[in-house]
């Protein structure tokens, strides 16, 4: 259900509480009930005799729950939550009475606080929380980009960039990254180097993490994914992910190095495709 379905139907439900009508009970043959058009509750197993629940003009189901003498003794309705439980079939879940005041209650204290915070009229909220979101995304942005220019230029020992099976490769080690950092290291040196391989590698506490990255044009002759399955065997790890990024993790940081000529080997015979 929608936002608008879902108070259109507690303005309904809320329409019938005000009025405060009286309810019905009979006891009547299943079949007779349900020609009456009576509602049956999906699931549900009835004997011969139903007792039926009218809302006189309203509605007619068939219960054998315990129920209010009047719509007012309801107080107040409210949906909290629906959802699909089968084909064709959905859930509301709702309060009522003191729980549903209470509800409506803790919201609006949340919407208070939210508006509080936010420092403008209620009506306001939205366009203000659209716009937070909006420059969050672009500092997000910036960050990254300081983040990738900050690892290109403490590079330590530097990239090694070579050439193997008419590709270029670029690889570099790295001591004590976090994996995102190493992500961003990775999509750096692929941005760089505009058509090849980065195979990128951090030891951090005695772990060993490995990407590989592929430009978009070499995804059709080297494969990332199958590339560090090859490769991640000799750090003492494994890994994957797609054909044009992969990663892995491993134990063993003093065959980096050996990781890395393994990986220009298979560049060299075409054997990562």
């Amino acid at each position: 259900l929608t936002a608008d379905e879902i108070e259109q139907v507690e303005r309904l439900v809320n329409e019938q509480v005000m009025r405060n009508t009286a309810l019905m009970t009979e006891i009547k043959p299943a079949e007779e009930a349900m020609a009456s058009g009576a509602m049956a509750l999906f699931g549900e197993k009835y004997g011969e005799q139903v007792r039926v629940v009218s809302v006189p003009g309203f509605s007619q189901e068939l219960c054998g729950g315990t129920h209010c003498h009047a719509t007012g003794d309801i107080g107040f309705f409210t949906i909290t939550e629906e959802g699909g439980i089968a084909a064709g079939v959905r859930r509301i879940e709702a309060l009522t009475g003191d729980g549903a005041v209470r509800h409506y209650q803790e919201r609006r204290r949340a919407v208070d606080h939210l508006v509080a915070a936010l420092g403008v009229p209620l009506e306001q909220a939205p366009d203000a929380v659209a716009k937070l979101q909006g420059e969050a995304k672009r500092l997000r942005r910036e960050v990254e980009k300081t983040t990738a220019e900050n690892l290109l230029g403490n590079r330590g020992a530097g990239p090694q960039v070579t050439e193997a099976g008419g590709v270029r490769l670029v690889t570099e080690r790295r001591s004590g990254l976090a994996k995102e950092h190493l992500r961003t290291l990775a999509d750096a040196h692929k941005s760089h180097v505009g058509s090849g391989v980065v195979v990128v590698a951090s030891e951090t506490e005695g772990k060993v993490l490995v990407i590989v990255a592929v430009t978009p044009d070499l995804t059709g002759k080297v494969n990332a994914a199958k590339l560090i399955r090859a490769i991640a065997p000799i750090v003492g790890g494994g890994g994957g992910g797609r054909a044009d990024f992969a990663e892995a993790g491993g134990r063993h940081a003093e065959r980096i190095d050996e990781m890395f000529t393994k990986a220009r080997e298979l560049l060299g015979e075409g054997a990562a495709a």
